[in-house]
């Protein structure tokens, strides 16, 4: 997990893990399937998509295909699908809830004359990359 949290944004195959970790396929497929109850193919996607969520949570006016490719994800289509799955609503809904959470911030904050934070307005927040928006920490 520690390995996916440093290099998520970079393309990498379970085998290549293997052998930058120095394990064999089974030792890691055997430790997630035990720590994790899944394969590392679907905890590297999850932990990809809850780091989707974050990025869209933290600026909601950037651009989401730029967005999915800095997780290290696929197409689009692709990537909605596989998020569907993951959370049960598909990127363009999540995404809406997104802005309209910033916007409702920005109105609050502007009717309250609140001077905003960096992390309301779109800039990375110190937050613990192991923590997820969807998922127990693990």
């Amino acid at each position: 997990m520690q390995f996916f949290s440093e290099h998520y944004t970079e393309p990498f195959t379970i085998p290549e893990l293997s052998r930058l970790l120095d394990l064999s396929l089974l030792q890691i497929e055997t430790a997630f399937d035990h720590c994790k109850g899944k394969t590392t193919n679907q905890a590297l996607l999850d932990y990809r998509l809850n780091r989707l969520c974050d990025l869209m949570g933290h600026d909601p006016s950037a651009d989401l295909n730029l967005q999915i490719s800095q997780c290290g994800l696929a197409s689009f289509p692709r990537t909605n699908h596989q998020f569907s799955t993951c959370f049960g609503i598909d990127l363009i809904e999540y995404h809406q809830q997104c802005c309209l959470a910033e916007a409702a911030r920005l109105h609050r904050a502007q009717s309250q004359g609140v001077q905003l934070a960096d992390e309301v307005v779109g800039a990375a927040g110190s937050t613990n990359q192991l923590l997820t928006r969807f998922h127990n920490p693990w």
